[in-house]
């Protein structure tokens, strides 16, 4: 039987699509909480990951804790994720994942992660993405960018002790 639907207007159409296809800057709190944000104390990179990835082990985010891990240092092994500026973002797609979410960690004293730029990594940014969410990861990954590269937001993330703060500071721009 043939279904005759409403013309949707071309405004709304745009609209829908844009909602779909883009995660706006205050957007990229939705793929994160309060539960995801810590003060690491691991002082290398692969210990660190290990710390924020293991945030995600209630299995909302993602059922394999361990191929996460192993994926995101295989990516890290591959090349550094530290992009300088005091930041790194360790990143994997992976099957496991459910739903695309990011960690914070934040080292007071800084971890070597053979930055671009030499220096100590004070902000990591861990982004865990499912295989098909290759759109939303990108998204997500540029916001986050644009957010950091705000660099008194930066700053005000890597001194904060208030887990609900850092996340204004990550929804303000």
């Amino acid at each position: 039987m043939l279904q005759i639907r409403e013309k949707e207007n071309p405004n709304e159409k745009r609209n829908r699509y844009e909602r779909e296809r883009n995660i706006t800057m205050s957007d990229i709190i939705e793929y994160t909480s309060t539960d995801y944000i810590k003060l690491v104390e691991s002082e290398d990179k692969f210990s660190v990951i290990e710390e924020l990835a293991s945030l995600f082990a209630d299995g909302e985010v993602c059922t394999d804790i361990n191929a996460l891990i192993s994926a995101l240092k295989d990516r890290e092994r591959i090349m550094s994720t530290g992009i300088g500026f005091g930041i790194a973002i360790p990143h994997a797609k992976i099957a496991t994942v459910r739903n695309l979410s990011f960690a914070v960690g934040i080292s007071k004293k800084g971890v070597e992660f053979d930055s671009m730029d030499g220096k100590p990594v004070h902000l990591i940014i861990l982004v865990a993405a499912g295989e098909k969410q290759h759109k939303h990861y990108l998204s997500l990954m540029s916001n986050i960018m644009t957010v950091l590269k705000n660099e008194s937001i930066k700053e005000q993330i890597i001194e904060s002790t208030d887990k609900v703060e850092i996340l204004r500071l990550l929804g303000s721009c």
